[in-house]
Order: C-alpha cells, then sequence, then structure tokens
C-alpha cells in the first residue's frame, strides 16, 4: 500500500487514535509480511498526526444517527471462519474509533493550539486491605473473594476476620483499579482512589456496604434481603440489579448508572426510583435524572474510555485519576472541546495523550520525572 491508502484504511485510523493491543499486533504481523510497505507506513503515520480536526459539517440528528449505527454494528455477529474473525474484529475496532472524526466545537472558530501540563500526583501506592486485626497489599486488578464462610481469599492468603460483625475497608489508590465478588456473591469492578466498606458476612436484614469512588456493581439477587450501597451524600437501595456508581469525595457531581433492574436513590429529603438506561444526578442534595447510552459509561472496567459529546475537561479528570496524574489549567478554548469517541487505555499514558492530541489540537507536555 502507498501513503494514501493507509491513510483511507479503518484499521490504521484505529491504530493511529487508539494504540489498541488489537491494533498494534495486526500492523506488526502486516509490515513482517509487507516490509516494502513500511516507508509508505511510517510516512502515513507522520500525516495523520498533522491532521486538525474542525467543527463537524454534520448535523447533530446526523451524527446521532451514525453513532448508534457504529454501535449496533460493533454488537452483530461475525462469521465463524477463524481468518474471517479475525478480519471483522480489526474492522470492528476501526469502526468503533471512526465516530471520533465527528468532533464537534462550541464555536465555528478553529480552536487555538494550548499546551496542558502533566505531572505524576504522589508515589504510585499500592491497594490495601485493612481487616480488625491487620493490613494486607494487592496487585492492581487482583481479585479479591469473600467466601460463603466468611474468609477472605487474596491471591493464596487466607484471611480469617474473627469479628464477623465488623467492616473491612478496601482502599484502591488512584492509577489503580481492583475486583471484588462479596459473601453473596455480588461482584464489584472498583476504579481508581476508591474506599469500599465491607463485611465478611451479612446480618439477617439487608446487605450494606459503604463506597467512596467509583464501582460497577452487579447484585446478586436475594429478594429477601435488599442490598444498599452507602455514601456520604445518598444510598441506593436494590434487590437484584446491575449499575455504576460515582461518589468521588472531591467532586460536587455524584451519580448512578442503571444498566438492568431496578433501584432507588435517596438521601434524607428525598427518594427516587430508577429504570434501566436513566442515570440520576445528585448535587447539593438535588437529584436531576436523564437517559443514558450504556456503553458510554461501563466501558472502563474493559480498559477503555467511550464517551459522546464530553468536553475535553472532564475527559481529563478521568484520566487523572486512572493514571494518578495531575493536568494543568487548560485554556477556555479546549474547555469547550467536546469529544466523541473511545480510547484505549493503554498502560502507555502518552499513547491516550497522543489520542488527544490529534482530536482537540491541544498538546501535553510531560513532567521530566514523570
Amino acid at each position: 500500500m502507498n501513503e494514501k491508502d493507509f491513510l483511507k484504511n479503518e484499521a490504521f485510523i484505529s491504530y493511529m487514535l487508539t494504540k489498541d493491543p488489537v491494533s498494534e499486533k495486526y500492523w506488526e504481523s502486516y509490515l513482517r509480511k509487507n516490509p516494502h510497505d513500511k516507508i509508505s507506513f511510517e510516512n502515513a503515520k507522520c500525516t495523520f498526526k498533522k491532521i486538525r480536526f474542525h467543527s463537524s459539517v454534520l448535523s447533530i440528528s446526523e451524527r446521532d444517527s451514525l453513532y448508534h449505527k457504529i454501535l449496533n454494528n460493533q454488537t452483530k455477529k461475525k462469521p465463524l471462519v477463524r481468518k474471517r474473525r479475525l478480519l471483522n474484529t480489526y474492522l470492528a475496532v476501526a469502526a468503533s474509533i471512526l465516530i471520533v472524526f465527528l468532533f464537534r466545537y462550541t464555536t465555528k472558530e478553529t480552536p487555538l493550539k494550548s499546551t496542558v501540563y502533566v505531572k505524576q500526583v504522589s508515589e504510585s501506592h499500592e491497594i490495601e486491605l485493612i481487616t480488625n486485626e491487620k493490613s494486607y497489599t494487592l496487585a492492581s486488578n487482583e481479585i479479591l473473594n469473600v467466601t460463603k464462610t466468611g474468609e477472605i481469599n487474596l491471591g493464596t492468603a487466607v484471611i480469617k476476620n474473627t469479628n464477623e460483625e465488623s467492616y473491612n475497608t478496601l482502599k484502591v489508590p488512584y492509577g489503580k483499579r481492583t475486583q471484588m465478588t462479596l459473601v453473596d456473591g455480588s461482584k464489584l469492578w472498583i476504579n481508581s482512589g476508591t474506599t469500599v466498606k465491607f463485611p465478611s458476612s451479612f446480618n439477617d436484614n439487608n446487605r450494606s456496604i459503604y463506597v467512596e469512588g467509583e464501582i460497577y456493581i452487579e447484585v446478586a439477587k436475594d429478594k429477601s434481603k435488599p442490598f444498599i450501597v452507602k455514601t456520604t451524600n445518598f444510598d441506593v437501595k436494590v434487590y437484584g440489579t446491575i449499575f455504576d456508581l460515582k461518589a468521588y469525595k472531591n467532586s460536587l457531581a455524584k451519580q448512578v448508572f442503571l444498566f438492568e433492574g431496578f433501584v432507588s436513590v435517596s438521601n434524607k429529603n428525598k427518594e427516587l426510583m430508577m429504570v434501566p438506561n436513566e442515570l440520576v444526578k445528585i448535587e447539593e442534595n438535588k437529584f436531576t435524572k436523564e437517559k443514558f447510552v450504556p456503553e458510554n459509561y461501563n466501558s472502563w472496567r474493559k480498559g477503555y474510555l467511550t464517551f459522546k459529546d464530553k468536553p475535553l475537561q472532564d475527559i481529563l479528570i478521568e484520566l487523572s485519576r486512572y493514571y494518578n496524574v495531575s493536568f494543568s489549567e487548560i485554556s477556555k478554548n479546549s474547555k469547550n472541546n467536546k469529544c466523541t469517541g473511545k480510547i484505549h487505555l493503554s498502560t502507555n499514558l502518552n499513547d491516550v495523550l497522543e489520542t488527544l492530541t490529534i482530536l482537540s489540537g491541544t498538546t501535553f507536555e510531560m513532567d521530566k520525572n514523570y
């Protein structure tokens, strides 16, 4: 292929925008088999990085239609023939990324270039489990299990809490994530900067845990014992459902996203029922309900950020938690930039920032000590 062929190729676009592991392996394999294309490939990469996207000429309804079309195409089953299935996987990844070209600014002018400085907030801490007797450390993404007998399986270690009524505390610092299964079988995906307090066994009346931060939870069904997630500002009561809860201490907006089942969100003054595909925002004790697209709010547990018309500033907040970094204040022009797309949360932050640079025209400069 020549340079223009690469720039028109969907899989190449996917590779440049996400550095997705699937895309990387695909192009590594391709270049091994086609070494004569390597110069054109590198030239295409240089050209692509110089691109700056301006306001979309599509209307909001047209963008929404294309957005949902791409999402629907992703869910269609692929042929079972191995080679075709592999190719379709690459194309599906590429198709899911094409939507990022529908990049819209709130003003019609080309945004001025700006630079955002990035530095590590602090030394990376380990995930910590605190029982009534001792403190333990976990590796990132290690799954913690509470057995039916109340024992906590932590890798090869088995922790027996002698006081079953006391709560254990799981602290997940910024830059780390983990999973756990509670004694009733409920499964939690725990995001960066989150603290979860949970018992080794639940009482006869209900199943309660305490959360500060963000979790995605699949609650085990038990009609005799409602499941309650308590936060500083509100509680979520469920019987068996799937939802995402975001309640960071330093964030004004607290949110609950319901994927399956039924829940109620309550505080001292109000209780609000929710149905699937609804989100509730809690700001200064006020509840606001609206619809949402599920794909945009549960991808972090799979290693992606998926967003639609999301301000660049909000994306940077997510990344600061995920990678344990801080971003300097961005210009008003960049704050108004809204993105729609999907970013692979690579272990290399530079890959993610390169994608944002391509999309927004905002450059990122890493601290030399990072």
